[in-house]
């Protein structure tokens, strides 16, 4: 898979059910990525690079509100029918608090993992997927924080997963199956 089909999906996708922001207008330059590759101490994956420095850099793709209704306080419900958004975390000097990924990075190595770079996140999720010192791509459980669980593919192939679950899982909630508890 690539970035082009990135690009794709966010172009083609169903305006009636989906918002999408991103940093466009305000892409980071290479000098921008360099300093936050200097500041977690490695060179980030050249597809995440392109990525990040692209229009769709610091992206976020969530269920519009009138289709998927935002969980109450106190709701419960299966666990998918709560991740209603994809962020891919940026670098661009605009790019809001939740979605800078400078943030993201220096709140998981205050917390003791400074090898790992979160770069993705399901919306609802408190798990995070992050590229280790290898460029190898792991998912961060914040319950069980020792071991990351590896990720198969590249980040293309990651995010693109990621925004078809979204759809299938915003299909379902629209024909309440969270209601049912259906899986």
């Amino acid at each position: 898979m690539s970035i082009e089909q990135v690009h794709e999906w966010v172009r083609d996708r169903d305006r009636a059910l989906f918002n999408v922001f991103s940093c466009q207008g305000s892409e980071p330059s290479e000098d921008d990525v360099r300093a936050f590759e200097a500041q977690c101490g490695f060179r980030l994956p050249e597809e995440f690079r392109d990525f990040t420095m692209s229009s769709l850099g610091g992206l976020y793709v969530g269920a519009k509100e009138e289709v998927w209704p935002r969980a109450k306080l106190y709701e419960v419900g299966p666990f998918w029918s709560f991740l209603c958004a994809v962020k891919v975390f940026g670098i661009s000097e605009n790019v809001p608090e939740w979605l800078d990924i400078r943030l993201r990075y220096a709140e998981l190595a205050e917390a003791g993992h400074p090898p790992l770079v979160p770069f993705l996140q399901r919306g609802g999720d408190m798990n995070l997927f992050c590229f280790t010192r290898a460029g190898e791509i792991v998912e961060w459980d914040h319950v069980t924080s020792e071991e990351p669980h590896p990720v198969e593919g590249s980040f293309s192939d990651l995010l693109l997963r990621e925004l078809h679950d979204l759809e299938d899982r915003t299909r379902r909630r629209m024909r309440n199956e969270h209601l049912s508890g259906g899986r």
